[in-house]
């Protein structure tokens, strides 16, 4: 951030940016947290359901934490009934990580949440102001992330 040029965009205005990105974020997982499930095990069920089967090691890295940490969130997960393990066809000593119907229920349960809360909030604006925040967001989405393809996620798959 520090080739930031003055006459684009300040520092400040780039943090003022993140900080309200950050409060929406969590906004929106405040919101849909009564299923108990912290960010990290809500982010790594939302990984599970759209990759699944997947290996501890690679939901590990698919989420930017260490394995161990991963193996903890994942037992987490097991206890909770939302996901289960399996052996994996071409390693005998690996397992695989897969949701069960809990599991995609409780991410589809959190998805309605979270998005009742955005059009609650996006119903507040005119029609020209939400116009403006959806080329925004997929405008700041498409220049963060421009090698992903930006599509409408399955029903039920967005945590």
């Amino acid at each position: 951030m520090n080739d930031i040029r003055a006459d684009e965009m300040s520092a400040d205005d780039v943090a003022g940016m993140y900080r309200d990105l950050t409060r929406i974020t969590r906004t929106l997982r405040a919101k849909a947290s009564k299923a108990g499930l912290t960010a990290s095990a809500a982010a790594s069920l939302w990984t599970i359901i759209n990759n699944a089967p997947i290996r501890v090691t690679a939901l590990a890295e698919a989420e930017s934490v260490s394995a161990p940490s991963m193996s903890k969130i994942v037992a987490s997960l097991v206890e909770r009934g939302y996901v289960e393990r399996a052996d994996d066809p071409d390693d005998a000593r690996a397992k695989l990580v897969q949701p069960t119907s809990q599991g995609r229920a409780v991410i589809a349960d959190m998805r309605l949440v979270r998005s009742r809360a955005l059009a609650d909030a996006l119903e507040t604006l005119s029609p020209a102001e939400r116009d403006t925040v959806e080329s925004g967001l997929r405008l700041l989405s498409t220049a963060l992330a421009p090698g992903l393809e930006h599509r409408t996620p399955e029903k039920g798959t967005t945590a």
